[in-house]
Formats: C-alpha cells, structure tokens, sequence
C-alpha cells in the first residue's frame, strides 16, 4: 500500500492522525494496531528494549498493513538519526529539544544534501537497495522530523525552535513537561493542560503542526479538537495491560455472580 508522504501530510492543517507507542518489537502487534485503526504507530527506541536492527521488519509490517512507522530516538546524533532513516521508517520524533540550534542540528542530520548533511549509501532498506533511482529528492520531500518539546527551556525557545525550517511539527511531552512545572505525572494538570493549549496556539500562528502524547482516549479528542495533527495516544503495553486485566475482571466478576446463585 502507497502512503502519502508524511511531510506532506503533517504539512496539511486538516490532517488528524492517531498513533501510539510501540515498546513491543512485534509485527503482529504493529499489524494489530493497524486492524485496530490506528494511523500510525510511533516506535520506542527510548524507552522501549529496541534495537535498530529491529526497526526494518516493523516498518515492513506497518507499511504492508498501511500504517506510518516513526521512531522516537534516546539521542539525537547524526549517526543515530541516519541510521534509523536507513530503516525506511516515515519519520523520526527527536526528544529534549531545547533550543533553534538544537532543531537545526535535528534536521540537518535527516535531510541529504543541499537541504541537510545526512550521509548517503544506496544500498539501505530506505534506499531500495539501490533501486530506487529518486531516493534523494523523495526522501527529503517525504520524511518528517518532529521536535519534541519536555521542558522549560523548550517552551521558552518554542517561537525560534517553530521557525527552523525543515521542521514539521513539534511534539509535546505533556509528561515529562508536568515535571518541568513541577507536577511530575500529572500531564492532565489544569497548570500543564494551559501551558499546552498556548503552545499549541503558537504553533498554530507559526504554520507548524503539533503532535502529542495523549493518556487517554479524552486527551486525544480534545486535543485533535484544538487542532494537533498527530496524537499519539497510550501505549501498546498499556493497553494490552487494561485488556488482560478486564478480561480477568470480568471472569472473577462472572464466577462471582454463579457462585451468590
């Protein structure tokens, strides 16, 4: 299945993509979220037990299921970030982005010459193994680099971080930003939930798209109501974890029921 490059869509402000972490390297997982209904999924290799080497087979399965793979890097050298791209993976989310410089740095790493530093071999997945003849201009016009915005110093450069061209959208970590204002864990803090909402005005005035982490099915919907372009809702653990547990409820809750009979 041909997807339509993601740069291009995270360009449109009409586009509302939902997405979630992957921290399982299972491609019947990425397969399961896709039958599920999900856009894309975003895999881990922050804090997910994910190897590089792993990545070709997911984004093979995402794409196969029709579903856009990114990653979420723990480092943003450009040797990480390249080698990821090598993958075939649709975009990366490069975290702690805390300045212009910094996303400068971000985007020259993903993008070939003229437009970045990023170094060539045609013989990578990504590539076509040397197949495919416009590598170089497709993948500069399709990849998308999204900058993740965490902590206070992100939020004070976000206007200079926005205007770094070749950045596609900034990534709010609602999470580790709740930290920041000193509310660690509480992402759904009126205090986070306003910081937020002004970051996503701002973005909005700036012509970039926002991407998002969402707890829950309510966060995403409010927030793809104010606007954000990808939301990025739980986690593939997480939600496999509520399932198991419902379904163990429910059968505690049934014997429960024969037994008062």
């Amino acid at each position: 299945m041909t997807l339509r490059p993601l740069r291009e869509l995270l360009a449109d402000p009409t586009t509302r993509l939902t997405a979630t972490f992957l921290l399982i390297p299972r491609l019947e997982l990425v397969e399961l979220l896709a039958d599920a209904g999900f856009d894309a999924v975003v895999v881990d290799l922050e804090h997910g037990p994910i190897a590089v080497a792993e990545l070709p087979g997911l984004v093979a399965a995402g794409h196969g299921a029709g579903v856009y793979v990114l990653a979420r890097l723990g480092e943003r050298t450009p040797a990480t970030i390249g080698g990821v791209l090598d993958s075939g993976v649709d975009g990366v989310v490069l975290p702690h982005v805390e300045s212009a410089d910094d996303a400068r740095d971000a985007v020259d790493a993903a993008r070939f010459p003229p437009d970045g530093s990023r170094s060539l071999n045609p013989y990578v997945r990504a590539a076509g193994y040397d197949a495919a003849e416009s590598f170089l201009t497709t993948a500069n016009a399709g990849l998308a680099v999204l900058v993740m915005v965490e902590g206070k110093d992100g939020l004070a450069a976000l206007d200079d971080i926005a205007a770094v061209a070749g950045v596609d959208a900034v990534f709010v970590g609602p999470v580790d930003l709740s930290a920041s204002l000193g509310l660690p864990g509480e992402p759904e803090h009126p205090v986070v939930l306003e910081k937020v909402r002004d970051l996503m005005d701002r973005l909005a005035l700036a012509g970039v798209g926002t991407g998002i982490y969402c707890p829950t099915p309510q966060a995403a919907a409010r927030w793809q109501r104010a606007g954000a372009r990808l939301a990025t809702l739980s986690a593939d653990i997480a939600m496999a974890g509520a399932g198991f547990r419902r379904t163990v409820k429910e059968l505690h809750d049934l014997n429960t029921e024969g037994r008062s009979r």
